[in-house]
């Protein structure tokens, strides 16, 4: 002990005397005179305190790799790429399947739950539409202050809008150089950061969405299209394309923004969780979406049953008017036009029809159809042009939106009626003339428009008024040709009124021009009553809707005494246009490649079933007596959703991949690897009432049936020469139904089937069949088609296929469809599934 005790002094001898630069809380003179118990003790301490600091340093890793951990969970979801929808990403619904779940859970949770579903339902209804609502008015408030930003500011307020500026407080940057400089630059740095967050971010955000839902409403699920994400981004980049002053509107977007809403509510109720219910609701916020826009709750309704919805029953009708009514009665009390009425599009009209007229709104109406026939065609070649890789190698999203919102700009400054592209332009296109100029906008920008004189009354084409509407509807019909397929959110229906609007005015100052007071033509003609019946033929020219529009214009404008203008118009429009080529909105689904099944094919079918059908399946075939490991290791070496289940040629049922799954995992508790799996282990499973259909049926049954039942694939059974009943020759899944219509090509696929991976072997034999049938043979189907002047279906189609074509190469399988195409490369290498489906 005295060593140490000497040891101890000696080397404390050297230590400062100071307690503070000793740091340990004792001094050296009298640690140097301390008993050995003490100096055991200082060094209990000195350990205590070495051991605290290095708790306190794990601690501090420790929160230091939390913090990392939450700021990367935070970035974790914007580092996956979105990708755009694609045909090889799309994932049919088997609504057959969806409704046997939910009656199971009915019936497993009583009545109670039935009432408990039924008040959810409604509540959804009255929930999405308060918030289309509500992200419209974000919407419009914001566009309102940005685009009037280019123009000017509010002294007082500086995010006021021109509209709502206090008077005597706007400053205008004027009409000079600095104007000019300050629209085009705002407006270009507007599209760009636009364009960059979609591009970057949520590919799926852009456009106007309306495509993408009728595609998920035709029983399809594309992902990332409805997400929180999408949403996230498509509302700040649609306020700022349309403040911007690019060629487009925010009325189309609205109802994706709409169906982003009800996927997300979906999720906080089980019953939605089904994709039957789902899509009812889809249906509802479509109806939401537009009723928000455009302040026309039946006009929704019937957009949402006319043009968005494949399936339409009474309950879905009843949710849709829920949501519409919900929307516009916040609309209407929140008096957001500041007018009192619910759009900005309300006139008032006091002329008389003259019999002549309606034979002016008929030629309106066939121009209308050749206008909008001619958009399409012009509108799907420039973005079948711009898919090609030479173009996108060059030019990216960024520097597209950028250049266009420079050249719209550019092109829009020298008139004044291009200048401006918001509802207040549109409106003074429409309505008639004031007796007291100046009290309202409107008036204020009929007079600055030179539309109306200063007294009030209708101007002529003698100042140059005529050729002035004419540039302005060729100017904007150029501009929205080339912006409509951007990266940026975009829809087309303000633009195509304002060029039915000015289109309109100019045969009515025409009419005035050359025949006035003759008995041809009345004296009085109203250039506005003109201009709406214009509006709505340039709009079904496009879009080729016929009664959801002419109920949208009704109770858009309020001139309830004008339907018959308007369905002579759009009537004539719709017939003109699918004389020349399909809506845009349909050539927008070829030219994105996504599947869609129409409710009526203009192709003569001539093929039986059995002409398209697959054969070579990956059948589980009980009779071989498969075990428990046999049927794992084909799990593990398929990644099809499901299998048919075959007793030796015996066609017994579907199983889905999931339930066979837990089946397993059930059976590996209780029993061993090698114990024979038989019927009744998996028939609890095992979905005996799949829809069957003889081989010779024609395919115009197959195409009824994948229509109106939404069915997702279609067993073939048949009998053998031996007399055998219920065999399984073959499948068509709707996927490969819609491939067969836009390749033309049928037959088999795959010429062999081997196993991937390990080898399963029962008994000698193994426990999966395969089988092949046929040679490849081309298709007979006829189409007859009319008109192909302006048909650009052929180059949507090319754009599609070579986009599809991209995916399948850049595309990784995993957890394919079972409705993907079974093949396998004859050289002997492992299965390649190269049109599986991904996973939802």
């Amino acid at each position: 002990m005295a060593m140490f005790n000497g040891s101890v002094q000696s080397s404390v001898a050297h230590q400062s005397p100071s307690k503070e630069e000793d740091g340990t809380g004792f001094s050296p003179t009298t640690f140097g005179k301390s008993t050995a118990g003490e100096i055991v003790e200082h060094f209990n301490k000195e350990r205590t305190y070495s051991s605290s600091s290095a708790e306190a340093a794990r601690r501090k890793s420790r929160v230091q790799a939390w913090r990392k951990r939450l700021v990367g969970g935070l970035k974790k979801p914007w580092r996956r790429q979105q990708q755009q929808p694609s045909w090889e990403t799309v994932r049919t619904v088997e609504l057959h399947e969806e409704e046997k779940k939910l009656i199971a859970q009915k019936q497993a949770h009583g009545c109670l739950l039935s009432w408990c579903w039924a008040i959810q339902n409604w509540f959804l209804a009255a929930s999405v539409g308060a918030l289309c609502y509500a992200t419209y008015v974000l919407i419009e408030v914001s566009v309102g202050a940005l685009s009037s930003f280019r123009f000017g500011f509010c002294q007082a307020e500086p995010f006021r809008s021109e509209e709502h500026c206090p008077k005597g407080q706007w400053i205008s940057w004027g009409v000079n150089l600095l104007g000019f400089a300050a629209s085009v630059v705002l407006g270009t740095w507007m599209a760009a950061a636009s364009a960059f967050l979609v591009s970057r971010f949520a590919p799926a955000a852009s456009g106007s969405g309306i495509p993408e839902v009728k595609t998920i409403l035709n029983g399809f699920v594309l992902p990332d299209v409805a997400t929180f994400r999408t949403l996230f981004i498509k509302v700040p980049c649609l306020i700022l394309a349309v403040a911007s002053g690019l060629s487009l509107g925010h009325e189309g977007p609205m109802v994706h923004v709409g169906v982003c809403w009800a996927n997300l509510l979906s999720r906080l109720f089980p019953q939605f969780r089904n994709e039957g219910k789902r899509q009812q609701l889809f249906s509802a916020a479509v109806a939401a979406g537009v009723s928000s826009a455009f302040g026309t709750p039946v006009g929704g309704v019937l957009f949402s049953l006319e043009e968005v919805s494949s399936h339409f029953p009474s309950r879905t009708l009843l949710m849709a008017f829920v949501a519409s009514v919900v929307a516009t009665l916040l609309l209407s009390v929140s008096n957001l036009t500041g007018t009192g009425h619910l759009t900005l599009y309300s006139v008032t009209y006091t002329v008389t029809l003259h019999p002549s007229d309606y034979a002016m709104f008929a030629l309106l109406g066939a121009a209308g159809g050749l206008v909008g026939a001619l958009f399409n065609a012009l509108n799907i070649r420039w973005c079948a042009f711009k898919a090609k890789a030479s173009f996108r190698k060059w030019v990216g999203p960024v520097q597209e939106a950028s250049f266009l919102a420079f050249l719209t700009l550019l092109s829009s400054w020298p008139l004044s009626l291009t200048r401006y592209l918001n509802a207040q332009t549109i409106h003074a296109l429409l309505d008639t003339c004031s007796d007291e100029p100046g009290e309202t906008v409107r008036s204020r920008l009929q007079a600055e428009f030179g539309l109306c004189t200063e007294d009030g009354y209708s101007n002529s084409s003698g100042n140059g008024l005529l050729t002035s509407l004419g540039f302005a509807a060729a100017i904007r019909f150029c501009q929205t040709v080339l912006t409509i397929g951007t990266a940026c959110p975009a829809g087309l229906f303000v633009p195509s009124l304002f060029i039915g609007a000015c289109l309109g005015r100019c045969l009515a100052l025409g009419l005035k021009a050359l025949n006035t007071g003759t008995r041809l033509f009345p004296h009085k003609i109203d250039p506005g009553v003109y201009s709406m019946v214009g509006a709505a033929s340039v709009l079904g020219g496009v879009s080729r809707m016929t009664i959801s529009l002419v109920v949208i214009m009704l109770e858009l404008t309020g001139g309830l005494d004008y339907i018959v203008p308007f369905m002579i118009s759009v009537l004539l429009a719709k017939a003109v246009g699918d004389s020349l080529n399909e809506g845009i909105y349909d050539l927008q689904i070829v030219l994105k490649g996504y599947p869609f099944l129409h409710e009526e094919l203009d192709v003569t079918f001539t093929e039986r079933c059995c002409d398209i059908m697959e054969t070579g399946l990956v059948k589980l075939d009980l009779n071989l007596r498969p075990r428990l490991q046999d049927l794992r290791v084909m799990v593990r070496a398929f990644t099809f959703r499901g299998f048919p289940i075959v007793d030796g040629d015996f066609f017994v049922g579907y199983v889905r991949r999931s339930q066979l799954e837990d089946v397993l995992a059930r059976m590996e508790l209780v029993r061993g690897q090698n114990e024979v799996i038989s019927l009744d282990d998996l028939l609890p499973v095992v979905d005996t009432t799949v829809m069957r259909m003889v081989p010779n049926a024609p395919l115009t049954q197959a195409h009824q049936v994948f229509k109106q039942l939404g069915c997702q694939r279609i067993f073939l059974v048949g009998s053998m020469p031996g007399g055998q009943q219920d065999v399984l020759q073959g499948i068509i899944t709707k996927k490969n139904f819609l491939k067969f219509l836009q390749d033309g090509t049928v037959g088999h696929i795959p010429d062999e089937l081997r196993l991937a991976g390990s080898q399963m072997e029962s008994n000698g034999a193994s426990a999966l069949r395969f089988s092949y049938e046929g040679p490849q043979q081309e298709s007979t189907a006829s189409h007859i088609r009319l008109g192909e002047l302006f048909s650009v279906l052929d180059a949507a189609a090319e754009a599609g296929g070579e986009q599809r074509t991209e995916d399948q190469l850049s595309w990784a399988p995993s957890a394919s469809d079972d409705e993907a195409h079974q093949r396998h490369e004859a050289n002997g290498s492992p299965l390649s599934v190269g049109t599986g489906q991904p996973g939802p």
